[in-house]
C-alpha cells in the first residue's frame, strides 16, 4: 500500500482550516503535506501561520488535526518548523530544500533535535547525488515532479521518472515522496518508477468526494474520475 499525504497550499488561514477541519476526512494515521512558501526561494508565498491552526482546535473538545509534514521552501525554514512544534504537536516532519543558500547537515540536525523527521526535497534540476555529501541520509526524499511555487502544474515526465529510478537505485531502502503533477496517469508511473509516497493535492481537493479519492490511491496507484466519486 503506498502512502498518500493530501497537500495543502493554503492562501489563507480560512483555507488552511478548511481543510484541515474537512468533515469526515481526516481518519486516524493520516498525514497532511503543508506547503510552507514565504518568497525567500521561489518568489511564491502562502498562508502558513500554525496558530490559526491551534485557535482552531483549542474551540473543539478533541483536537480532530492529522499528522503534519512541513515543505518548506523557505531559507531560514527552523523558527518555522519551531513554531508548528511548538504550537501544534501533531507536527512530525519537515523537510527542506536541497537548494537552500546555507549547509543542509546542521538543519537536518536541528531538526532532529526538535524530535520530528526530516526530509530533503529535490528540484527537478537537481541530482540526488547531493545526498551523497550528507554525514546522514534523511528519512525520506521529496521528489519534485514540477517546479516549485504553485499548484496545478504539469508533471515533467521521463526526467522526472529517471530521477526517481536513480534515486531508488542509489538508496533502496530510502523513502521515496513525489510532489506536482499527480494525477491518474502520473501516480501510476511514478509508483512503478520506484516511489512509496505521493503527495496528492488538487486531485483530492477538486473531487466531490476526497475521501474516496484518498482511499482509492492507497491502494491503488491510479486515480478514477474524481469528479465521479
Amino acid at each position: 500500500m503506498i502512502e498518500v499525504l493530501p497537500g495543502i497550499l493554503a492562501e489563507n488561514a480560512d483555507e488552511l482550516r478548511e481543510k484541515l477541519f474537512f468533515p469526515g476526512f481526516w481518519q486516524p494515521g493520516m498525514t497532511a503535506h503543508i506547503d510552507i512558501l514565504d518568497g525567500t526561494m521561489f518568489g511564491a508565498t502562502c498562508f502558513c501561520d500554525a496558530t490559526a491552526v491551534r485557535s482552531e482546535t483549542a474551540q473543539r473538545a478533541v483536537s480532530t488535526i492529522p499528522n503534519i509534514e512541513l515543505h518548506c521552501m523557505v531559507q531560514n525554514p527552523i523558527p518555522i518548523i519551531e513554531q508548528w512544534k511548538s504550537v501544534v504537536p501533531e507536527t512530525i516532519r519537515a523537510i527542506i530544500h536541497a537548494e537552500i543558500e546555507r549547509p543542509i547537515a546542521p538543519l537536518l540536525d536541528a531538526i532532529h533535535e526538535l524530535g520530528i523527521e526530516t526530509g530533503v526535497a529535490l528540484c527537478p534540476r537537481t541530482s540526488p547525488d547531493i545526498l551523497n555529501v550528507l554525514p546522514q541520509l534523511p528519512d525520506r526524499v521529496l521528489i519534485m515532479g514540477v517546479e516549485p511555487g504553485a499548484s496545478g502544474k504539469t508533471f515533467l515526465g521521463e526526467p522526472i521518472l529517471a530521477k526517481i529510478r536513480r534515486t531508488r537505485s542509489l538508496y533502496p531502502t530510502l523513502t521515496i515522496a513525489v510532489d506536482g503533477g499527480m494525477n491518474a496517469e502520473t501516480t501510476q508511473f511514478v509508483s512503478s518508477a520506484g516511489a512509496n509516497a505521493l503527495v496528492v493535492s488538487s486531485a483530492i481537493w477538486s473531487a466531490n468526494r476526497p475521501l474516496d479519492v484518498y482511499q482509492h490511491l492507497t491502494h491503488s496507484p491510479t486515480l478514477p474520475d474524481t469528479h465521479d466519486i
